[in-house]
């Protein structure tokens, strides 16, 4: 028993009896040694936005935050919705129900934990604001984004854009938040169609609402306009007011024609790293280039009435890292990197949902007009990680390495780096113990000290195999859950591992998941006895939720 199972069994007796709920924003999951109240390893958790979206969520509602202790393989505490009749009129509701709606939808996307408290930040898309929450899952307060933003107040602003989508704190203490600008097909504010163009679903028969994103598949694009307006909002933690941003660079200038919905945030010694939802690129920004003095870090923030767009805070970009390659609007970018992520080494792992076919304007099943005959569906997409190595240059793109799915993992949207966890310990322990090797020896010990990859996706079906071009993608299960894989470059995409093939993700193909990554471990989902989840932002808990 390691040292983290001694302690939690050791305490679990002396607690369980004397168990209290804190608030009614939280529910203790049932199961082994991660009951509530007993103590968990701060390092082996992580907690993953789920928007419970049919039909993808067994279990759909208005989203939740689920916290998994990976050592153990057991659920933490689920942070249920703050927005409830309950909370109207507090500071978790504020703005009479014009700003943010009680009782309402929550849909959470990012995630960040570990503030000057251990408190966690969660951003909530459908209510477009952030909510500061105690380690116990109890909300604290909420800041709306609406009236900086633009966006329509009331219950016309659900779910509006620009929204808000990943979370991070900044290395002096400040809270970033992405603010993305792009056609959703959810979104009342969407470009309307074009003259002639009308979208009618295949399945009902019923046109669509006067939203132009059901000409794509998926019903998500940018426009120039729109990816001028995402920008990266810096918030004081005592405050949780908006003091700075970083907003789009100026034209010409180094990736400045990649700028655009951004959704995922990392920092490192280079700068600060965004991955874009359609440019397939991260873009390095110098975060140091623009901060305002009265926003240099917690202590010396000054409040104000902050706006938006001021020639000042102009991004500069030091370095882009294109995983995509050729014109800045290749139809290839779109609906590319959601996420990113670092190991140990400074190496950048982002999600990479790659195209086989273009998916032109009118080429979504049902759209109308469609003058290509093509119809784009889930069949054409094949979901990676690109990986860029940081000590090696980069040629017409920095993708350097790949950890390629196989077709039966769609809709990856969080991407974490974390330790081996413990039921993928067991899992690579066994296949090595089934392979011969001596388990006294330390190089069996040492087969779990490392890192490997935390997956978050809407659709899961690891292992699916075509038999046949069958459409639509037969291998495309909704249902998601968090899957695990190693990062070894004997299991990256052409890994001996997989026998030195590369991966053939292409579920319309006889050959359809040969050579391509298997997961070493899954959290949640039906099949486990769990619920499935419609996965986003994935964090590793920096300071774990009391239980």
């Amino acid at each position: 028993m390691n040292k983290c199972s001694k302690i939690q069994a050791s305490i679990k007796i002396a607690l369980v009896t004397c168990f209290t709920l804190f608030g009614t924003a939280v529910i203790a999951h049932d199961g082994g040694v991660n009951d509530a109240g007993t103590p968990v390893c701060l390092e082996a958790n992580y907690m993953v936005a789920d928007a419970m979206n049919a039909p993808f969520s067994s279990v759909p509602g208005p989203g939740r935050v689920i916290e998994q202790n990976i050592f153990t393989g057991e659920r933490g505490i689920t942070v249920t919705n703050p927005f409830s009749g309950a909370n109207a009129g507090t500071a978790v509701c504020p703005g009479n129900g014009d700003l943010v709606q009680c009782p309402g939808p929550w849909k959470p996307t990012g995630t960040f934990s570990g503030g000057q408290k251990g408190h966690a930040y969660i951003t909530s898309a459908g209510q477009q604001a952030l909510t500061e929450l105690h380690r116990d899952g109890t909300p604290i307060r909420t800041v709306s984004y609406r009236p900086l933003l633009g966006n329509p107040t009331g219950n016309a602003g659900r779910g509006s854009l620009p929204r808000p989508l990943g979370t991070q704190i900044m290395p002096n203490g400040n809270l970033v938040q992405a603010i993305c600008d792009a056609n959703f097909f959810n979104a009342q504010n969407s470009d309307p169609f074009n003259m002639g163009e009308s979208a009618i679903d295949p399945a009902t028969g019923i046109s669509r609402p006067d939203n132009s994103s059901w000409m794509y598949f998926p019903p998500v694009y940018s426009t120039a306009e729109r990816a001028a307006n995402s920008r990266i909002l810096v918030l004081d933690q005592d405050t949780l007011e908006v003091i700075d941003e970083y907003r789009a660079p100026k034209k010409g200038s180094l990736g400045a024609n990649l700028w655009g919905c951004m959704a995922g945030i990392s920092f490192t010694d280079e700068g600060m790293l965004l991955s874009f939802f359609h440019s397939g690129a991260v873009l390095v920004v110098d975060w140091r280039d623009g901060v305002d003095a009265a926003s240099s870090g917690v202590g010396s923030n000054k409040p104000g009435a902050f706006k938006i767009n001021r020639g000042s805070n102009r991004a500069t970009v030091t370095r882009v890292i294109d995983f995509v390659g050729g014109a800045a609007d290749n139809p290839a970018r779109r609906d590319t990197l959601r996420a990113n992520t670092l190991d140990e080494q400074g190496n950048v792992y982002a999600t990479n949902r790659r195209r086989s076919e273009e998916c032109l304007r009118g080429e979504a099943p049902g759209a109308t007009p469609n003058t290509s005959g093509v119809v784009c569906n889930p069949g054409v997409f094949r979901q990676r990680v690109s990986i860029d190595i940081v000590y090696e240059t980069g040629g017409a793109t920095d993708e350097d390495a790949t950890l390629a799915l196989d077709p039966g993992i769609n809709i990856i949207a969080g991407i974490r780096i974390n330790r081996m966890s413990g039921p993928g310990c067991d899992y690579v322990q066994d296949e090595a113990r089934d392979a011969g090797m001596d388990t006294t020896l330390r190089e069996f010990i040492e087969l779990c000290n490392v890192e490997t990859l935390l997956v978050a996706a809407s659709a899961v079906n690891p292992g699916c195999v075509n038999t046949g071009p069958v459409l639509p993608n037969p291998c495309f299960t909704p249902g998601g859950r968090v899957v695990e894989y190693r990062i070894d470059e004997d299991h990256l995409d052409g890994g001996s591992a997989w026998g030195g093939v590369a991966c053939d993700a292409d579920p319309n193909s006889s050959t359809a998941g040969v050579g391509c990554a298997l997961p070493i471990a899954e959290f949640g989902g039906v099949a486990k006895g769990d619920d499935n989840l419609d996965p986003r932002m994935l964090m590793p808990i920096q300071r774990a939720f009391i239980q």
